[in-house]
């Protein structure tokens, strides 16, 4: 009899499946989507401190990966190797800074596309559920851009290797949609001015 082997997500699915239905067996009749996001948006600025977190020891894993290419490249240098390049040493060192400035590096970002940024001015005085929700759902969308400006920077460090055609593009692509995303709120306003929608 042939043996079912099921990919590892599809147990996983299964398992997270068992136990949400037994750990949420209680009365959900008030829950809906606005709720959930509401509720997962409180655990956001503990999330970007993680995320923060990790890319500055990316970063200081990037800086010394860098700084031990610079001290391979002298040593071939004086080899009279012909295989040495500063390409890679130079790309770690500067994408390690970036990750380990983040906060400079966003705000850089911020002021290469506006003079006066404001990321959070979407966050106003009004109360209400649906101006929590507006609230919440600008937080996580900060989140996953931080992520992804993160993740754009990292994918700076494979143009060394040469490896697929586009790469440049694809990390840059990364870091200015990040950008956007964890300054929604102008880069809303530049949409709308443009559109002749006038402000939101």
């Amino acid at each position: 009899m042939k043996q079912m082997n099921l990919p590892y997500y599809t147990w996983i699915f299964l398992f997270a499946n068992f136990i949400a239905n037994n750990a949420f067996a209680l009365d959900v009749g008030n829950v809906n989507a606005a709720t959930m996001i509401t509720n997962f948006a409180e655990s956001v600025p503990e999330l970007m401190r993680l995320t923060t977190a990790i890319a500055y020891v990316m970063g200081l894993y990037l800086v010394m990966q860098g700084v031990l290419g610079l001290k391979k490249y002298g040593e071939q240098r004086t080899q009279m190797s012909s295989e040495h390049s500063l390409r890679g040493p130079i790309i770690m060192l500067a994408v390690g800074a970036g990750m380990l400035y983040l906060p400079t590096s966003v705000q850089q970002g911020f002021a290469t596309f506006w003079a006066n940024p404001s990321p959070y001015a979407y966050e106003t005085s009004e109360t209400g559920p649906f101006q929590e929700f507006i609230n919440a759902c600008f937080l996580i969308v900060q989140l996953i851009g931080t992520i992804y400006f993160i993740k754009g920077l990292s994918m700076m460090t494979h143009l060394n290797s040469g490896g697929q055609q586009g790469g440049f593009s694809r990390a840059l692509t990364h870091i200015i949609g990040g950008i956007f995303c964890i300054d929604l709120y102008d880069f809303l306003n530049t949409i709308f001015v443009t559109l002749g929608l006038g402000q939101m």
